[in-house]
C-alpha cells in the first residue's frame, strides 16, 4: 500500500503536471500545482486520496512499483519496447566488423560497460536475459 508522500514523490520523478491530475481527478489545477510542488505542506484528505489513486493508476499501466524513491519496473518485456530496433542494428554492425573491433580496446571497454549497465538494470528490477538479448539479436 503506497501512502501520499510515497504516492506525492513517485508523481514528482515521473513528471506529473497538475494540469494532468486535475484532467485525472477533477480538482483545480491551482491547487493541485501548490500539492505536487510542496507549497502546501499538508493537503486535504480528499487531495490525499487523488494524488494516491493517481500514483496507483500510472503505477498499474506502467507496471511499476515505488520504493525509497526509485521506480522500479514489473515489464518483462520492457527492453524489447524502449531498445529492440536499436540493438537489431547495433548487432548488424557488430557482426559485419567483428575482427576488427576485437582489436580495439575502446570496443571491449564498450562491450563492459554495457553488461554493467545491464547489470545495474538488472538489479534496479528490469527483466533483462542473455536469452533475450539473443532472441533480439536473431
Amino acid at each position: 500500500m503506497i501512502d501520499f508522500k510515497d504516492a506525492l514523490a513517485y508523481l514528482q520523478k515521473k513528471g506529473v503536471t497538475a494540469r494532468e491530475l486535475s484532467n485525472f481527478s477533477g480538482l483545480s489545477a491551482g491547487s493541485l500545482f501548490a500539492v505536487l510542488d510542496g507549497t502546501t505542506q499538508n493537503p486535504r484528505k480528499k487531495t490525499k486520496d487523488v494524488v494516491i489513486d493517481y500514483a496507483k493508476k500510472l503505477m498499474g499501466d506502467n507496471k511499476e512499483s515505488f520504493d525509497n524513491g526509485v521506480i522500479f519496473s514489473s515489464d518483462v518485456d520492457i527492453l524489447d519496447k524502449k531498445d529492440a530496433n536499436y540493438i537489431k542494428k547495433l548487432a548488424l554492425e557488430v557482426r559485419a566488423n567483428e575482427d576488427a573491433l576485437l582489436q580495439e580496446q575502446s570496443f571491449k571497454d564498450m562491450i563492459y560497460i554495457q553488461a554493467l549497465k545491464m547489470a545495474l538494470l538488472a538489479k534496479e528490477g528490469e527483466s533483462i536475459s542473455i536469452k533475450k538479448l539473443m532472441e533480439l539479436n536473431k
